[in-house]
């Protein structure tokens, strides 16, 4: 987005939205808590800068994914969860990944 805002380019976004790939512990009643796991961990950090987040369970709609029993073998069952954030918190978001993880993110 710096770039394009460097060259005059018309993009002006008030909002970003993001689609994290995410996994939650199998459980048998809804109302209990579950562990989540992130594909990518750096995402928790966007999720703690997001105004509005909306979890759903794509375990019916996905063929090939990591559901099921992890090496500790407790189930889990694939998820995503869509991510809105304002877009002038961008930069610090980023700032936060690069210094979490030093070794995932280049400018």
């Amino acid at each position: 987005m710096r770039k394009a805002k460097d060259r005059n380019l018309p993009f002006e976004f008030g909002h970003y939205i993001m689609i994290c790939k995410l996994y939650k512990t199998k459980t048998d009643n809804s109302q209990d808590h579950q562990a989540v796991v992130f594909s990518n961990p750096e995402e928790e950090l966007i999720v703690a800068e997001s105004e509005l987040c909306i979890d759903y369970d794509v375990a019916g709609e996905t063929d090939n994914d990591m559901g099921g029993n992890w090496t500790d073998g407790v189930e889990m069952n694939p998820w995503r969860r869509i991510v809105v954030f304002r877009a002038e918190k961008l930069e610090e978001i980023i700032q936060n990944v690069q210094q979490n993880f030093p070794t995932g993110v280049t400018s």
